[in-house]
C-alpha cells in the first residue's frame, strides 16, 4: 500500500512538472506572461495552456485500452522527435550563444559526437519498432 502511494503522488508530481514546463514553452516562445508567481488574470494563456496540457494527458490516459501500450508509444515519440530537438539545440548553441560561451575544442566534438549518436540510435528505434 505505502509503495502504491509513493508512486502515485511521484506520477502526480511528474504530471504537474511536464505540464507547467510544457505551458512556460508555449508561453516563451508565444511570448505571453508566464509565471506562477503572477495572479490568472495576469498569466491567463500560460495557465490555460497548463491546464490543457494535463486535460489533454489525462484524456489520453483515460482512453487508452492498455497504458503499457501508450507508454512505449509515448517512448516511441520521443525518440522520433530527440534528433530533432537535439539539431535545433546544437544550432542555437552555434548561433545564440555569445563567442566566449559557445563550446570549443574537445568538449565541442564530444558533445556533437554524443548528440550524433543519439540521433542515429533515436532514427534507428523509429524506423525499427511496429
Amino acid at each position: 500500500m505505502l509503495f502504491g502511494l509513493g508512486v502515485l503522488g511521484a506520477a502526480t508530481v511528474a504530471a504537474l512538472v511536464v505540464a507547467i514546463a510544457g505551458g512556460w514553452g508555449l508561453s516563451e516562445v508565444l511570448g505571453w506572461r508566464c509565471s506562477l508567481n503572477d495572479r490568472l488574470r495576469h498569466a491567463c494563456w500560460f495557465y490555460l495552456a497548463c491546464v490543457l496540457a494535463l486535460g489533454g494527458s489525462a484524456a489520453a490516459v483515460v482512453a487508452a485500452p492498455n497504458l503499457v501500450n501508450l507508454s512505449v508509444d509515448v517512448q516511441v515519440m520521443n525518440a522520433v522527435l530527440l534528433p530533432v530537438v537535439l539539431g535545433f539545440l546544437l544550432a542555437l548553441e552555434r548561433r545564440a550563444l555569445p563567442v566566449e560561451h559557445r563550446m570549443a575544442g574537445a568538449y565541442k566534438w564530444l558533445a556533437w559526437t554524443m548528440a550524433g549518436l543519439v540521433m542515429a540510435f533515436g532514427v534507428y528505434t523509429a524506423v525499427t519498432v511496429p
